[in-house]
């Protein structure tokens, strides 16, 4: 009876590494989300796992055609498995980045920002991005998010300012500022796969006619330079769920 080969080195090594990336992806993304490491050294770690993981895919399936390895193709399919799921979710993420502009804050208001109290600002955090209104910023976001605008409501501003607590619970982000007196609300939202949280200020005025309210939003990143466009998403949520 023949028996089974044993697989070559490159092999060997290949299939130890992927098995190292495959728990590294995971560990990076949890020890960022329960703050034993910054994302400064969580994300690179994350990122060259999954590249890692990819390498070692193309490696695995340039050796299975050699004919050097004709007979441990099977043990380099077996190997590769576990570099499988951290190409695939790489692939998703850069599937799903698009062409965002380098900005991580978004206002519904360019002209009058929506400011934070100090208590939002506190929250924060002195390592986070500055709140203060950068006009290069705005500059950006007219030329590539055009369709931001304040909401109008029929409905007056205590009622608007009960609404858009509602929507913004109904959303999932955690307010930890609500002033019905001056209608400002302040909340914070986390991603999902690193726990990156940006801070979000609704503010809400009575038209001038008195014939309905109009609600303004600025959402920005604690961290980051650009958002991917998560923070105008998150306004355009917003917006549809309260005009609905």
């Amino acid at each position: 009876m023949n028996q089974p080969e044993t697989p070559s080195r490159l092999l060997h090594w290949c299939g130890r590494l992927a098995l190292v990336f495959l728990v590294l992806v995971p560990l990076a993304v949890l020890a960022v989300r329960v703050g034993l490491v910054s994302y400064s050294i969580g994300l690179p770690v994350f990122a060259l796992s999954c590249l890692g993981s990819l390498l070692i895919l193309m490696v695995l399936a340039v050796a299975s055609l050699l004919p050097a390895y004709k007979n441990q193709r099977r043990q380099a399919l077996l190997k590769s498995l576990a570099a499988v799921p951290p190409v695939l979710l790489f692939g998703a993420l850069l599937g799903s980045m698009g062409d965002y502009p380098p900005i991580h804050d978004v206002s519904t208001d360019p002209d009058d920002t929506p400011v934070f109290t100090s208590a939002g600002v506190k929250l924060r955090g002195e390592g986070s991005n500055g709140v203060e209104v950068n006009p290069e910023a705005i500059a950006i976001q007219r030329e590539h998010y055009p369709d931001l605008t304040t909401i109008i409501v029929p409905q007056s501003s205590s009622e608007a300012f009960a609404q858009a607590s509602a929507v913004a619970e109904s959303l999932g982000w955690v307010i930890y500022n609500s002033d019905p007196h001056i209608g400002v609300l302040e909340a914070s939202y986390s991603s999902f796969w690193f726990g990156f949280v940006d801070d979000i200020v609704i503010r809400i005025r009575p038209l001038d006619d008195d014939t309905g309210s109009e609600v303004d939003l600025r959402s920005v990143s604690r961290v980051g330079v650009g958002d991917l466009g998560a923070n105008a998403r998150r306004i355009r949520a917003f917006s549809q769920r309260l005009r609905e």
